[in-house]
């Protein structure tokens, strides 16, 4: 019995999954350097563009990667959950499967916030893990019944983009019908309708003057990770995230189903849908990420431009996983392409890594390169992690067989099931 418990060997895995796990955790960098590296990555007001080029290469950071490995993991996310729990169905372990799971999801929630207080705040771990609690009465839906939440979970997204639009067509209408009024008869409300609309609207300028190199100790990022980390407050997910995670997870769980990271060929025509999507959610997030670096002090009012806005990254990310899919069978799975592959057998292990390297290099307790990167410059930084990761990883998994927090989560989700079925005897 001790043996139907044991955690899924190395033997089991889908190669395909491993190298979409390492295009994502590679890919992830892109942002997540910004965050580090400066003040607001989202505001061009909080970090002056020095040349025309560096302000390009916002834009296509942003136009190719923002949210779109994001949406990749999420959907990852969703295939892992589903295999790790119809593999612990086929041991016929019954309702103890559950106890193995709802653990599981325990270990990652405590790693994420140990991740969120004493590395980064930006932590996405504690999130994915009460999302896979909510995944579990998913799990044993038809894949028709699957579809339908999926659509439901669009449609509140739809909702939430067509609220939006309309709050910013009443913030205009509010302006408008302030500015009819003669001067000397504007109430302060009024005043405030004018002021209120001319910021939002208002090209914002670079102002670098002003800001220091942050968490300059250790203590002082603890500090700093304390009062923007919310779990402690009882916020254990990010609020903005969770229906467009969810959509992506239940998504990962349809994709497995119809077994194309297994074998792509299944779909008949899979590279027409897969170029058909990719395309498509290269010029949603084309348009998209245009107007939000060039433009984006002129508000989304339109109705049907907000909802086109409403699911870029989660469309591109979802044609890079499928581009990705049928690359990997298709020209890299028969010659056992692993230099990528390896860094996604140890994901977790190193987006942690990512995260304890960045910090060293742009916060005050270490090398304090804060705000001294120009964009462009900043991809140059990327690449070297990039190079130590891939080597890293693979002389690692040269004598382990997972990685080190892997090891570590495996052994906290199991070990007390194993003394557990010990005693049992």
């Amino acid at each position: 019995m001790s043996s139907s418990i044991n955690a899924t060997g190395s033997s089991e895995r889908i190669p395909s999954l491993d190298f979409l796990r390492g295009i994502a955790i590679l890919g992830i960098l892109f942002i997540n350097t910004e965050n580090f590296a400066y003040p607001d990555s989202w505001s061009p007001g909080r970090y002056g563009f020095e040349t025309p080029v560096d302000h390009a290469t916002r834009f296509w950071v942003y136009f190719l990667t923002q949210g779109k490995f994001y949406s990749m993991f999420a959907l990852l996310f969703g295939v892992g959950f589903y295999i790790f729990l119809e593999r612990l169905r086929k041991k016929g372990l019954g309702l103890k499967a559950m106890d193995i799971y709802a653990r599981r999801m325990l270990w990652l929630f405590v790693m994420g916030i140990v991740h969120a207080y004493l590395i980064w705040n930006g932590d996405i771990l504690y999130h994915y893990a009460i999302c896979g609690l909510l995944l579990i009465p998913f799990r044993s839906l038809t894949t028709r019944q699957l579809v339908f939440v999926l659509v439901l979970l669009c449609t509140l997204l739809l909702a939430r983009s067509f609220e939006q639009a309309k709050r910013r067509q009443g913030w205009q209408q509010a302006n408008e019908a302030a500015l009819t009024i003669p001067e000397d008869q504007r109430t302060e409300e009024d005043l405030k309708h004018i002021a209120f609309w001319n910021e939002i609207t208002s090209p914002q300028k670079p102002d670098t003057a002003s800001i220091q190199t942050p968490k300059s100790t250790y203590w002082v990022t603890i500090k700093e990770n304390y009062e923007h980390t919310s779990a402690h407050k009882g916020l254990l997910y990010y609020q903005g995230l969770l229906f467009s995670t969810l959509m992506l997870m239940i998504m990962g769980i349809i994709l497995f189903r119809s077994g194309i990271f297994t074998d792509y060929r299944v779909w008949k025509h899979y590279w027409i849908i897969c170029l058909g999507i990719l395309g498509v959610g290269l010029v949603i997030n084309y348009v998209r990420y245009f107007h939000w670096t060039y433009n984006d002090h002129e508000p989304i009012l339109n109705i049907w431009e907000a909802w086109l806005f409403t699911f870029p990254r989660e469309l591109l990310g979802a044609g890079y996983i499928l581009f990705f899919n049928g690359i990997y069978q298709k020209y890299l799975g028969s010659i056992r392409f692993k230099v990528i592959s390896n860094v996604g057998r140890t994901a977790l292990s190193n987006y942690i890594f990512q995260n304890i390297l960045l910090g060293f290099i742009f916060y005050g307790y270490g090398m304090a390169y804060f705000n001294q990167f120009s964009r462009f410059a900043l991809l140059g930084v990327v690449a070297i992690i990039w190079a130590v990761q891939l080597v890293l990883s693979w002389l690692w998994l040269r004598k382990f067989q997972q990685g080190p927090l892997e090891w570590l989560w495996r052994k906290l989700t199991y070990g007390s099931f194993e003394k557990q079925v010990k005693n049992e005897k």
